[in-house]
């Protein structure tokens, strides 16, 4: 790094003429020339953006999974054997699969291109020694800016003059109030939230007005840096993608073993190398769930329209379901847990101490002494000041109330409306003569007013300056003598509401003399009587309390990362029930000195995270992350974007969310309420259920058929199955009772559970129930099937029919046993036969209407000519079927209870 870029970078520590000399520029600004070769070097004030991935390319990223690389080699075995009906079925789900993530996520893989917006369209500098106006894309470093009221800044700028000068910098670091700016150099290291005489790219004007030197553009400003990083960032593979490329390494291994041994098995035992060899493929064609990928395709899609129902829209579709295993979520503070909107919440008069309810700009509310509602008639006054002595503008639009300008003046206006006294109404009355602005040295403002009274001066401020100028004070309509110990009561009033993290200011009035003509602050600001303080802050959401008991019994941690002040986010925090049982808060400050062991055990153990920098707020989540939490992050500013892309759920606000942490995040709330995030966790955890059901049901039924044409080559039998049976199977078992599960109603206690360890491997979870199942399936086909061939006399006369009966037997006792069975697959610790019929056969529709649609073409399978043809099969006797059905019966006797015990103990956790 160059003296010269050390210098740019700590602008803030240097002298405005140091700065100006470092940067070869004056306060008249560059030469039109100079502009030229110095955009050749930085280039245009430009945030650049990552090309998009085309149609194409998310298109062809459908295929990129290993479970979807079996269903290709299928495929194309089952072409070249010349079974074209399975070969037409798996290039169908192919297909199928690709163009439902396709849809759901062609509208989600937009660049950065938001972030140009925030560039100014226009800024107004001093080329040549002139004001002009020029494109913010033309800015370059030297350039010397004007900042008014209203202005969007458009590049980072080092102040180097301000008349009260106001700046709005949420969007990047999350403070729920605009900061007062100053030209004065900083002489200590500061974190970017406190550095006072610089302003942001993409900061708002508020108050007053500025003139400034351009220190970076483009990439090198803040929301540059963070365009990149998040660009840079590239998506990790979620919790979903990670389980199902294990289950799909861990199926192709298997079945390549298992067909390769029972190859060799059937030469051993002399069987026809051709029908060994199409026995095998078609087991292995079985053995893979083509099912599946579609199955959790469709399965996470229609958890993205229900989320879309409850005012969550998902962007990733497999962010779906890992929204159901977030164990932290990171939330901001503004605009997320709170409103957003400063709201009026206490008033002072020095007597008594009044309640003000309401949130946010909506007029409406009560106030309240001691808990009773009463009339404030005698504060009249008071909420008179409040309002002309004001610049922001509060009114209706559509729907919703909003304030422009300064937020603080605006829950000023809020208040007077909540007690009938509107400002187009006192505008009309009174004329205003002249105004004492505030600044950051006398932290006041005046405004004097002529009315049919005479002028009259209205003042607000900060307490201690506001009580040094006032000699009285009014108390229910009367105005006293304003004593040291009434002085000394209202200081204490201050703190006590400071200390609250309320934000107070005093509010003053006086009734000037006739014979003033110059309204001087020395004539205007003395002898004010005062009115009273009021208290205000930003509140939290109704809802978010709710919410975040809600995310404590279902063991999710909440963690509260802002750029605002500790004081501020403990109050928060503490009225939301976030701060308690001897909770931890931590500053950004604190963290930079923490060695890294320290800092893994405070970002652990701490709740609350203040005055943080996006850089803190991006290691914070990358450490969660390394310990193994699934993590999700809220917020809607640019300084969330970082954040946002790194967690494994990015939730960005739909409605104060800036486009930049929409583009980079995988949720966005529609209503910016917390509480759907909880609706939204609900809903991951029921489509992984859903989707664990049918893995379940899906690898049981295929692994029964691998056991039962090992057990006949072992015990030198026939082969109980066709290879085109074993396609049948696949065919009738896979569809749509699978596809059926994936649309199971919700477990009741799915929000009271823990998270599932992220650690947890799902094959490992679920493979003794595989197990078990398939097993109990085998044993019983293949003890039909022997049974079969005794009864009909194969043994002795080796009849071609008496085979074919026993075959139809047996492949039908195993399609009719899984789909029995599946009914076992809704529950991880109860049999079906623990609740009531209708709960278990009848309460999923789509099931039961699956099942009995299964179960004709099965009959069909037996009894009809044509299938009797095709899959050379024979009619069945009342008897026979009933032994079918008795031996299939096994699948609605499993105990998934004491299997999900041994579970525990056989899912070791993965090292």
């Amino acid at each position: 790094m160059t003296l010269l870029d050390k210098m740019i970078l700590d602008s803030y520590k240097h002298d405005v003429a140091d700065v100006l000399n470092a940067l070869s520029t004056s306060r008249d600004g560059l030469s039109s020339n100079e502009v030229k070769k110095r955009l050749k070097i930085h280039g245009h004030n430009l945030i650049k953006t990552k090309k998009e991935l085309t149609p194409l390319k998310i298109f062809l990223y459908q295929f990129k999974n290993i479970m979807i690389y079996m269903l290709i080699v299928a495929f194309i075995v089952s072409f070249l054997i010349n079974e074209l009906t399975d070969a037409v079925v798996i290039l169908f789900i192919l297909l199928l699969n690709a163009v439902l993530g396709f849809i759901q996520e062609y509208k989600a893989e937009k660049a950065m291109e938001a972030l140009e917006s925030l560039a100014a369209p226009k800024a107004v500098v001093f080329r040549d020694g002139k004001e002009m106006v020029v494109w913010g894309r033309d800015l370059v470093p030297g350039d010397i800016v004007l900042l008014n009221t209203g202005d969007r800044v458009p590049a980072n700028i080092r102040l180097i003059e301000v008349h009260n000068l106001k700046i709005d910098q949420a969007h990047l670091t999350g403070e729920s109030v605009p900061v007062t700016k100053s030209e004065e150099k900083i002489l200590k290291e500061l974190a970017l939230a406190d550095r006072s005489n610089i302003v942001y790219m993409g900061s708002l004007v508020t108050y007053g007005k500025g003139l400034g030197v351009v220190t970076a553009t483009g990439m090198q400003t803040e929301i540059g840096k963070i365009a990149h990083s998040v660009q840079a960032k590239s998506r990790e593979t979620t919790p979903l993608q990670k389980e199902i490329s294990d289950l799909g390494k861990w199926l192709s291994i298997s079945v390549v073993i298992a067909i390769s041994i029972l190859f060799m098995l059937g030469l051993l035992f002399n069987k026809d190398a051709t029908e060994m060899f199409l026995t095998a493929v078609s087991l292995a064609v079985s053995a893979v769930p083509e099912g599946l990928p579609a199955v959790i395709t469709v399965t996470l899609a229609i958890g993205m329209q229900r989320m879309g129902r409850r005012n969550a829209v998902v962007r990733k579709l497999s962010a779906v379901q890992t929204l159901g295993n977030v164990t932290v979520i990171c939330t901001d503070k503004t605009g997320t847990l709170t409103k957003n909107e400063m709201t009026v919440t206490k008033i002072y008069d020095g007597a008594e101490e009044y309640d003000v309810t309401g949130a946010g700009y909506e007029p409406k509310g009560d106030f309240k002494l001691n808990n009773k509602v009463v009339s404030v008639k005698e504060l009249e006054l008071l909420f008179k000041t409040g309002v002309l002595c004001n610049n922001a503008y509060f009114g209706k639009n559509d729907d919703s109330w909003s304030v422009i300008g300064d937020p603080t003046e605006g829950s000023l206006l809020v208040l007077a409306a909540k007690a009938g006294v509107w400002h187009d109404e006192l505008k009309s009355v009174y004329s205003e003569l002249s105004e004492l602005s505030f600044d950051s040295v006398r932290k006041r403002m005046s405004v004097v007013y002529k009315s049919k009274s005479g002028a009259e001066a209205f003042s607000k401020g900060a307490p201690d300056t506001m009580l040094n100028l006032c000699s009285k004070i009014m108390v229910n309509g009367k105005i006293k003598k304003l004593t040291a110990e009434k002085r000394e009561e209202i200081l204490k009033k201050n703190q006590e509401w400071a200390s609250h993290a309320l934000r107070v200011l005093a509010v003053a009035y006086r009734k000037l003399p006739s014979g003033i003509k110059k309204f001087e602050q020395a004539r205007v600001e003395k002898d004010l009587v005062f009115l009273g303080l009021v208290g205000m802050i930003d509140p939290p959401r109704k809802e978010a309390g709710q919410s975040i008991n809600l995310c404590r019994k279902a063991g999710i941690k909440v963690k509260m990362i802002t750029g605002d002040h500790a004081l501020t986010a403990v109050a928060i925090a503490k009225q939301l029930g976030l701060f308690i049982d001897g909770a931890v808060a931590v500053s950004g400050e604190e963290l930079d000195k923490m060695s890294d062991k320290d800092f893994t055990k405070t970002v652990m153990a701490a709740r609350i995270f203040a005055r943080v920098s996006p850089e803190h707020k991006l290691r914070i989540i990358e450490e969660l992350k390394r310990q193994g939490e699934i993590v999700a992050v809220t917020g809607d500013g640019i300084n969330d974007a970082p954040a946002l892309k790194t967690a494994h759920i990015g939730i960005a606000m739909g409605i104060k969310g800036t486009d930049v942490s929409k583009e980079a995040s995988e949720m966005i709330l529609t209503d910016d309420n917390f509480s759907t995030i909880v609706n939204a966790v609900e809903e991951g955890r029921g489509i992984f259920d859903n989707i664990k059901k049918f893995i379940k049901f899906l690898l049981s039924a295929n692994a029964d058929t691998i056991a039962v044409v090992t057990a006949s080559l072992l015990v030198g039998l026939p082969l109980p199955y066709l290879p085109i049976h074993i396609l049948w199977m696949n065919l009738v078992t896979d569809g749509l009772p699978a596809l059926a599960l994936s649309v199971d109603s919700k477990s009741p206690d799915l929000m009271s559970r823990k998270p599932r360890n992220p650690k947890k491997s799902l094959v490992r979870e679920l493979a003794l129930f595989i197990i078990i199942a398939g097993v109990i399936d085998a044993i019983s086909s293949i003890t039909l099937f022997i049974i079969a061939l005794n009864f009909e006399g194969y043994f002795i006369t080796g009849s071609a029919l008496a085979l074919s009966k026993a075959r139809t037997m047996a492949i039908s006792s195993a399609i009719i046993y899984e789909l029995l069975f599946v009914f076992n697959c809704r529950h991880d610790s109860k049999s079906v036969w623990s609740k009531s019929f209708r709960e278990n056969f009848l309460s999923n529709k789509k099931l039961t209407i699956a099942v009995i649609a299964s179960l004709i073409l099965q009959l069909l399978f037996i009894y009809l000519p044509l299938f009797q043809f095709l899959f050379k099969t024979v009619s069945l006797s009342i008897i026979e079927l009933g032994l079918v059905f008795l031996f299939a019966s096994g699948g609605l006797f499993i105990l998934p209870r004491f299997f999900h015990k041994e579970l525990n103990w056989f899912a070791k956790e993965k090292v």
